[in-house]
């Protein structure tokens, strides 16, 4: 073997070594980061929030006020509408089904106050009319592309969420139509409530809608910004279309209930900028640092969502505040007690002096994790 030979492989060893060197490096650093994570402090939150899906008996109405207390939590944000025109509150204008004899909304606010735990309505946007709504209203309907439209019936590709959703939308491009006004209106004005939860407010496909309106208004939009690109236009004009309707939103609340609060769970995920939610005209802005679904999220990802998301707190709003979200599901989604324990201690420890948790149900089946929750909350 040549000495030119020999010299190369010695040099090769040496990159070998130092490569194997700086990964073990890597690999230490970042399991005593992970070990870091799960050894962190509490924190005294002040705003707790707890999702409910609806409860429609007095007994089962009860159970969840109790239990919400019993862990901690401030805030109730119950659901009172559901897609396709339904509705758990006594309402004119959507449907609520004869066998619920109770006025859930009613009967949980009456339990609430009683432990001074505030209740927001649940209300799940863009989803909410019935099919007759939009028999006479097909403009009003969210449009994505073809293939996108066939990529909602195939197999989930991102664990985390659906390729696409389905269904009928309404298009926020619009801004709050008349039929979503009167619902927030009749809620505002016929039930003690302390705020409003928004739920579904974006797009099917996650970043823009191709109805005929949308495609007028996008084409005018880029006509006044002839200087952006393609891609920086449906960015632009989609984010300002979802900031827009949540500003709509506050001023018709803030003209019949002044100090009435919003909050958000941001959802479906706005992909032309993650963290477009320090836009927002809301006072709570749930952004999501640890999802349901498997494979559960690395608490370094969780730790650096958190992070970030507080990092641009306050930069439009002094007064939307981060809120980290944080989801708790049964079945095979089901977080250990340590996992559920470790993702609120890293959500304090970005900073945030708020959270928001869902759901009841999964507590209400799960106690041992409604315990976890009890000790980091109370």
């Amino acid at each position: 073997m040549g000495i030119e030979m020999q010299s190369k492989i010695r040099v090769n060893r040496v990159k070998l070594r130092a490569l194997l060197i700086g990964f073990l490096l890597i690999c230490n650093v970042n399991i005593l980061f992970a070990e870091n994570l799960r050894n962190l402090s509490k924190t005294n939150f002040k705003w707790k929030a707890l999702w409910a899906h609806p409860v429609t008996t007095l007994e089962d109405v009860k159970k969840m006020v109790e239990l919400t207390g019993k862990m901690g939590f401030n805030v109730l944000i119950v659901q009172a509408t559901k897609s396709n025109g339904k509705c758990f509150y006594n309402s004119k204008i959507l449907n609520k089904s004869k066998k619920i004899k109770i006025d859930p909304l009613r009967e949980v606010i009456k339990e609430a106050k009683k432990k001074k735990i505030k209740v927001y309505t649940w209300i799940v946007n863009l989803r909410v009319p019935p099919k007759e709504f939009f028999k006479s209203h097909q403009e009003y309907l969210q449009k994505v592309k073809s293939e996108e439209k066939e990529a909602a019936r195939k197999s989930r590709v991102n664990p985390d969420r659906v390729n696409v959703h389905g269904g009928m939308w309404l298009c926020p491009d619009r801004g709050l139509v008349d039929f979503e006004k009167n619902i927030i209106e009749e809620l505002i004005k016929n039930y003690d409530i302390d705020g409003i939860g928004i739920d579904y407010l974006g797009y099917r496909n996650y970043y823009a809608c191709f109805c005929d309106y949308s495609n007028k208004k996008r084409k005018e939009f880029a006509k006044k910004h002839p200087k952006l690109s393609e891609k920086e236009v449906i960015t632009q004009f989609s984010e300002q279309s979802l900031v827009n309707w949540t500003k709509q939103l506050r001023e018709i609340v803030q003209d019949i209930k002044p100090n009435l609060k919003l909050a958000i769970h941001i959802y479906p995920d706005f992909d032309l900028n993650p963290e477009y939610g320090n836009k927002l005209y809301v006072d709570y802005c749930g952004q999501t640092i640890a999802w349901f679904y498997k494979p559960f999220w690395s608490y370094g990802k969780i730790y650096d969502k958190a992070t970030a998301y507080k990092q641009a707190e306050g930069k439009y709003h002094k007064y939307n505040k981060h809120v980290p979200f944080v989801g708790v599901y049964t079945g095979k989604r089901l977080k250990s007690p340590e996992r559920l324990r470790t993702e609120i201690r890293i959500a304090g420890a970005s900073g945030a002096d708020a959270i928001m948790l869902s759901f009841y149900g999964t507590f209400a089946k799960r106690p041992e994790l409604a315990e976890v929750v009890a000790e980091e909350l109370k």
